[in-house]
């Protein structure tokens, strides 16, 4: 090694290099590290308020809270353990239809907006929307208990509805958006809809006073910025505007598809569900 290449360090220089080193390390100490937050919002990157991050994180909550799949899971396994003879009663189809569409009410009765309503409105909107929210919370749920895989659910499609309706079911429950944080918003948007069905003529007598339509219009237009601005946090924009054509081209579907297994089995459940419904509203 070349003796040169050294560097020669006198003791003073030694003893201040190590004063430095001391003083540093003392002032180190002193500083605590900052505390990483539990808050997500301190790295929100998103347009989204703190509203409507609460929106959005109330509308996931209500719909878990309603206990919807546990629920319609329990009611599947009743019916398999029904004698087989029991289990082809055309009643007994009926009825695990009309559990199945009648868990949308305790999911939107959990919005606060719902509640801010007249009974008269809230009436209007369970006519008015109930057949395709509820279509939609029935494919979502149908997707989730993997019912289209128990011979019993099948058998009671089959019974109502013929053997298309499997077909039907089974593309449905392909194409649905597979993020069921997306479906569920998606669920109460058209719950609050002025109407997001198929019109029929003989309950033209529920369209809504404009009062009424604008107190809709106003619920909706806060739902629909907010899931909006979800996409687009999630997505980006051309992301968001996908995901967005692609839902509403499903709902449409859908529409589609209920008019094409609509009987007069269907007709008869239909009506005496949602007349049931909103004598529940009444109370």
């Amino acid at each position: 090694m070349n003796p040169q290449l050294i560097r020669r360090w006198s003791y003073n220089q030694l003893k201040s290099k190590h004063e430095r080193l001391v003083i540093n390390k003392n002032k180190n100490n002193r500083q605590l590290p900052m505390p990483s937050s539990l808050c997500l919002l301190n790295n929100d990157r998103s347009n989204l308020t703190i509203d409507e991050w609460n929106l959005f994180s109330n509308i996931i909550h209500a719909y878990d809270e309603a206990n919807i799949i546990p629920q319609m899971k329990y009611h599947l396994e009743q019916q398999s353990l029904l004698p087989p003879k029991l289990r082809l009663n055309p009643s007994k189809s009926i009825l695990i239809f009309k559990v199945l569409l009648s868990t949308l009410l305790p999911f939107i009765e959990r919005s606060s907006y719902f509640h801010d309503l007249s009974i008269h409105t809230r009436q209007i909107l369970i006519q008015n929307n109930f057949e395709t929210a509820g279509a939609l919370n029935s494919i979502f749920l149908i997707r989730e208990l993997k019912a289209l895989d128990n011979m019993v659910f099948i058998t009671n499609c089959t019974t109502i509805y013929g053997d298309k309706i499997i077909k039907h079911s089974d593309h449905l429950t392909a194409r649905l958006e597979p993020n069921g944080i997306l479906v569920k918003i998606m669920i109460l948007i058209l719950a609050f809809s002025t109407n997001c069905s198929i019109v029929i003529p003989h309950y033209s007598d529920n369209i809504m006073s404009l009062p009424s339509a604008l107190s809709i219009f106003k619920i909706q237009s806060i739902f629909v910025t907010m899931f909006w601005k979800y996409l687009t946090y999630q997505y980006g924009f051309n992301g968001a505007v996908r995901c967005f054509n692609c839902l509403i081209k499903y709902i449409l579907d859908i529409l589609h598809s209920a008019n094409e297994i609509r009987n007069i089995q269907h007709e008869q459940m239909m009506n005496t569900l949602v007349e049931e419904t909103k004598n529940l509203l009444k109370k």
